[in-house]
């Protein structure tokens, strides 16, 4: 799936560089791509992909909808700090079960709540094409292995003709 707004991606890929303070060649080669196709990236030439943006937020621990479609923090530690609240929130409610902790803790409008939410939600998505990927290639070794028996047979019409 192609970003919706291909210039804002140009734009977000263009401050990361300019955030993390290295030349595009050495932004491209930590990304695992050459110069020069990041440079066609950049210049509008060719349009980024979502297998694009996953090297450059492996590479630098950038938050892959924040690069795609400008939803969230540069960085996707950003998003872990609420993660890290949230699991502290949850050690005092287990220290401290006062009405107000219970409030403060549970509430729904708590931020790492949503974050972890949203987490799960990813995972699971995931997983689900990890099992459709995982079908797909039952099915491949299926019909590999029908493809051998087809050549099998043909090789025994062709050794009883000789």
């Amino acid at each position: 799936m192609q970003p919706k707004n291909n210039t804002s991606a140009i734009e977000r890929v263009d401050a990361l560089i300019a955030h993390i303070g290295i030349s595009q060649a050495a932004f491209a080669r930590r990304c695992g791509v050459e110069p020069s196709n990041l440079n066609k990236r950049l210049s509008g030439e060719v349009k980024f992909t979502d297998n694009y943006f996953a090297k450059i937020a492996h590479a630098f621990n950038v938050n892959f909808e924040w690069l795609r479609n400008g939803i969230g923090e540069m960085f996707a530690e950003e998003k872990a700090i609420g993660k890290a609240q949230f699991a502290a929130f949850n050690q005092m409610l287990d220290a401290n079960s006062s009405p107000v902790s219970q409030n403060v803790i549970s509430g729904d409008n708590y931020q790492g709540t949503q974050t972890i939410n949203a987490t799960e939600g990813k995972i699971a998505a995931l997983e689900q094409k990890i099992e459709a990927q995982a079908q797909l290639l039952a099915e491949k070794d299926k019909l590999i292995a029908r493809q051998e028996q087809e050549i099998e047979f043909l090789r025994g019409l062709v050794n009883k003709q000789q």
